[in-house]
């Protein structure tokens, strides 16, 4: 009977073990659309999108509303770390309104982390993009 009594406890536990083990987050889609087809991240306050073009990246940043924010500062300094290797320097210009660098080799690297600190209006935040790019 004991045996039994435990058997059932086991089974009620292992039931609902995943149910508990997704409780806190959500795999539903973004609801925001990246308005360059980029990559969108929170940076707070701002959004920034990373958009890739062979080994150029450009960074926009927007509002929390999507709306372009006044770029201020003529660079934005960044890292970008591969696999197995240390965190490079990275420095992105201001061009048109957005910040863009050219970093050799991103093309062909599969993934790697892309980590851009801003200052926009006196505010600090940090864009921080793990980039997958298996196509």
């Amino acid at each position: 009977m004991k045996r039994i009594l435990m058997l059932v406890i086991a089974l009620t536990a292992t039931a609902f073990a995943p149910v508990l083990a997704h409780e806190g987050h959500s795999h539903e889609a973004a609801i925001e659309t990246a308005p360059h087809g980029g990559m969108l991240r929170n940076a707070d306050p701002f959004k920034a999108e990373a958009v890739l073009r062979g080994d150029t990246v450009r960074l926009y940043v927007y509002n929390a509303s999507l709306k372009p924010v006044k770029l201020d500062k003529p660079e934005a300094k960044s890292t970008v770390q591969f696999p197995r290797q240390k965190a490079k320097a990275v420095t992105f210009h201001l061009k048109d309104g957005f910040y863009e660098a050219t970093i050799a080799g991103i093309s062909k690297v599969h993934r790697y982390d892309l980590h851009v600190n801003l200052v926009v209006g006196g505010v600090k935040a940090l864009a921080d993009f793990g980039i997958d790019n298996i196509q």
